[in-house]
């Protein structure tokens, strides 16, 4: 019920306090909502070996831990086991793979986050338990973050790309709009973002990252995505001439993580360029 008038208010407070207003909207773009899983996800979670990281955040393993292992990078307000059907895929292939949580998410602790926070604990995570993985898949915020990792670490030469912002910018006009933030009050939020990640809103999109260098990039996008406009798909089409771009039709967003034959064909992309 209080959801439905916090545009209303922040768009009040927009124009009394544009600081606080900001304030506000940082707070609540910062603190990710829970979701419980599915039947599908419950039984592969069931099926799958639990980790703890030194951090206290969790993750999931499945398959032989000689094999070679697959990261999968979930969305925002996501968790790792929404990538059941791909998890399936992968194991048909005889691949290693780990299902992480982001900060605040799924298993994981917290109530507070962004893509810093996120991009800064998978680091922690990876190195506490020597994990290097053969390949990186990222969904949706997921993939931005494997743009903003390759900033700090090595990455390897396979990594997809499923549905990711390529520009962050279009996240926040899409949020702006939602919540009613004036435009003073959105400047001064990135502003404090900006300040709180080290890294401004522009440099961390895929459309101005290198990341495709040297490396073999796969990136999947559905043409009816009402989350993330296919516009950022072909917009980096342009951008990464080594990229190999998949495009789908009728799955949407989210149901882009559950369709068969698509994980089939990620999984295949792995094993052929391995």
């Amino acid at each position: 019920m209080l959801r439905k008038h916090i545009p209303k208010f922040i768009n009040i407070l927009s124009t009394i306090s544009p600081n606080m207003a900001a304030n506000v909207a940082l707070s609540l773009f910062s603190r990710p909502r829970r979701f419980d899983r599915n039947k599908q996800e419950l039984a592969l979670f069931n099926e799958g070996t639990q980790l703890t990281f030194s951090s206290g955040r969790r993750a999931t393993l499945w398959g032989d831990p000689a094999a070679p292992l697959i990261f999968l990078c979930h969305g925002w307000e996501s968790r790792g086991t929404q990538f059941h059907v791909i998890i399936r895929a992968l194991l048909a292939q005889n691949y290693q793979v780990i299902g992480w949580n982001a900060p605040a998410h799924g298993a994981s602790p917290g109530t507070k986050t962004q893509i810093l926070s996120m991009t800064l604990a998978l680091i922690e995570d990876l190195a506490s338990q020597d994990l290097k993985p053969a390949a990186f898949i990222g969904h949706s915020m997921g993939g931005a973050i494997i743009g903003l990792l390759h900033k700090y670490i090595t990455l390897p030469k396979i990594l997809v790309f499923i549905s990711a912002p390529t520009n962050i910018r279009t996240v926040f006009n899409k949020y702006f709009a939602t919540i009613h933030l004036s435009l003073k009050a959105q400047k001064l939020m990135l502003d404090k973002l900006n300040a709180l990640t080290q890294h401004t809103v522009d440099s961390i999109g895929l459309i101005n990252s290198d990341v495709y260098k040297d490396r073999l990039p796969l990136i999947v996008h559905d043409e009816n995505d009402k989350e993330v406009p296919f516009s950022e798909f072909t917009n980096l089409q342009k951008t990464w001439p080594n990229g190999e771009f998949h495009a789908t039709q009728g799955l949407g967003h989210k149901r882009i993580l559950r369709d068969e034959p698509l994980a089939e064909f990620i999984a295949a992309y792995i094993k052929k360029n391995a």
